[in-house]
């Protein structure tokens, strides 16, 4: 059975393995280095779920009653086996536990099944980001969640 994580719990230096195995589940590769996961892990409102032994990982960050997914990778030999949307149900009820009222990510254009996923999981298109992505260039679509905080459910 898979064991959920968070960035307090997992041992030092994982930005290795984080990169690694971003590296190994987006189509193009990671679109953070090593070091940026290192200061990502190390700030403050940053928010890591990592799914022992290590197969996907979701990082998030939240900022008053929003928050923004950055990174959501699923290892490729675990794709299809629903390791996304345990993620991200698990981002959902934490953002709702703290109050988050809008959940946004982007997503390249081209990434079709990441974009099927995000909207079973209620998340709606509401924009375009011309070349946001590098290597290669591509647009992003911004899509939001609207989220009940659990305060006023």
């Amino acid at each position: 059975m898979n064991k959920l994580l968070n960035k307090e719990e997992l041992p030092a230096k994982s930005e290795e393995l984080l990169w690694q195995l971003a590296e190994a589940s987006y189509q193009d590769g990671s679109p953070w280095t090593c070091e940026q996961f290192k200061q990502d892990l190390a700030a403050v409102d940053s928010h890591y779920l990592v799914l022992q032994p290590m197969e996907a990982f979701v990082s998030y960050r939240r900022v008053l009653d929003e928050a923004e997914i950055f990174n959501l990778a699923v290892l490729p030999e675990k794709k299809g086996q629903g390791l996304g949307k345990l993620l991200l149900q698990a981002v959902i009820q934490s953002c709702q536990s703290a109050g988050v009222e809008r959940i946004f990510l982007e997503v390249r254009v081209r990434n079709f099944p990441a974009q099927a996923l995000y909207l079973r999981m209620g998340f709606e298109i509401i924009g375009r980001r011309k070349n946001y992505y590098r290597h290669p260039q591509e647009d992003a679509l911004i899509m939001e969640k609207k989220v009940t905080p659990a305060s006023i459910k």
